[in-house]
């Protein structure tokens, strides 16, 4: 069963907002040829550096990311105190004063300082928001990964496109191969003649035609070919079964421009050359759009 291609260029985000808490995470995603991660967490979420890493990692093949958390607390109130918590907590450790040290001062500030150091050791390990968070990033990475989908099948669209076209242009070079070829050998059997003929020397039929067989072999291009076109159907093949494929894909369009290159160099006949050239374009774009996919 085929799956998408993914390109590792996208953008995601995700937003879960509670009575108390509004959590936006961001994720933006470029190429990059292993798993590459970062991000900064509050000290609230601190603890979760950890699962927040695997969760991405269970997710994502290849990519630099980067997670951006916003965090909105929608509770407070005018004085940013809870009052009757500190009236209630003033009292408490007055009458334990009374019982214990009845010449030692509470200071009201002390109390308000207290409090406030309570709220904020509950507010970073509330398990809560921290499920939140690990909710909402998971939110942020669907929505990444859908827009990486779009753009994979965009690129699964560019890509078929030039191995069409590259085909077109192999059958073009196939069909005219005898032909030059045969040119090819008529015109090194007219030119070791000439050279042998201005020296002064003879030649016989054996030696000239083993001559220009060994010259010909040379230019002949039909093993670069036959390689170029497996190459080319196998990525085919590669892309429709779609996936985390894009290491396989880079290592082909190598391979592919390695035959194109020798093909440029063996071949003397301009016209050839000048198809061959294009070919070698073509696979110099496939193997740069190649490096966008997962």
């Amino acid at each position: 069963m085929s799956s998408s291609l993914r390109s590792m260029t996208g953008f995601g985000s995700g937003e879960i907002e509670s009575e108390d808490l509004r959590i936006k995470v961001e994720l933006r995603s470029v190429n990059h040829r292993y798993l590459k991660t970062s991000y900064h967490l509050s000290d609230r979420f601190s603890s979760l550096q950890g699962k927040v890493d695997m969760r991405l990692r269970e997710q994502i093949g290849r990519g630099a990311i980067h997670l951006s958390v916003f965090v909105e607390d929608l509770i407070e109130d005018s004085e940013g105190l809870d009052v009757d918590l500190i009236k209630s907590r003033y009292a408490q450790i007055c009458k334990l004063r009374d019982e214990l040290a009845p010449s030692q001062e509470v200071r009201l500030t002390d109390v308000v300082a207290m409090n406030q150091d309570n709220a904020n050791q509950a507010g970073s390990s509330n398990e809560k928001a921290d499920d939140q968070l690990l909710e909402v990033i998971d939110l942020a990475v669907a929505d990444l990964r859908e827009m990486q989908k779009n753009e994979g099948d965009r690129l699964q669209e560019e890509f078929l496109r030039l191995l069409l076209q590259m085909e077109k242009a192999l059958g073009e070079v196939e069909t005219a191969l005898p032909e030059a070829m045969e040119w090819l050998r008529d015109r090194y059997h007219n030119r070791i003649q000439q050279l042998v003929g201005s020296a002064g020397g003879e030649l016989d039929d054996q030696d000239l035609v083993r001559e220009i067989g060994v010259l010909a072999e040379k230019s002949d291009i039909t093993e670069e070919l036959s390689r170029l076109r497996g190459h080319v159907d196998e990525y085919r093949k590669v892309v429709g079964e779609g996936g985390r494929v894009g290491r396989r894909l880079d290592f082909l369009t190598q391979e592919m421009f390695r035959e194109a290159n020798t093909m440029t160099s063996k071949l003397p006949r301009h016209d050839l050359a000048h198809t061959v050239v294009g070919i070698k374009v073509d696979v110099d774009r496939l193997r740069e759009q190649t490096q966008n996919v997962e």
